[in-house]
């Protein structure tokens, strides 16, 4: 009887502690991730040569060209709500820094949606699900 008490505790422990790991990053990626959606309100579909290209960007320095933390671009990736995950290094995202999302999605080469505003990343959201919202060209 104690055998099996200590198999269950165990077992019990393992269960617990097994969901405090951190959560990897799909696709093999190691390290901390920016992750979201990117959505947009046009009813249009996007066609199979649709790109979405994300940029994770820190704009601290307005008379500066921004400093790219992170890109990934998607080919082909559906219709919105589009998941996405931006890998970054830790050391690359430093308090005191102004950092945002910047998305776009081409069609044949050409600019299609476009995030009018990077979307903002501040230390407290950054491990929360972000919302980027992207316009249809004029």
């Amino acid at each position: 009887m104690k055998f099996l008490t200590a198999l269950l505790l165990t077992g019990l422990a393992l269960g617990v502690t097994g969901g405090c790991a951190s959560r990897q990053p799909a696709g093999g990626a190691q390290g901390p991730v920016v992750s979201g959606t990117v959505n947009y309100r046009a009813r249009i579909a996007l066609p199979a040569d649709a790109v979405l290209t994300l940029r994770l960007l820190d704009v601290t320095r307005p008379d500066a060209p921004a400093i790219v933390i992170a890109e990934k671009s998607v080919s082909n990736p559906g219709n919105p709500p589009i998941a996405f995950e931006l890998p970054y290094l830790p050391g690359d995202i430093r308090a005191g820094r102004q950092i945002v999302i910047d998305a776009r999605i081409e069609v044949a080469g050409r600019p299609r949606f476009y995030a009018e505003k990077p979307h903002p990343v501040t230390p407290d959201s950054l491990y929360r699900s972000h919302e980027v919202w992207v316009e249809l060209t004029k």
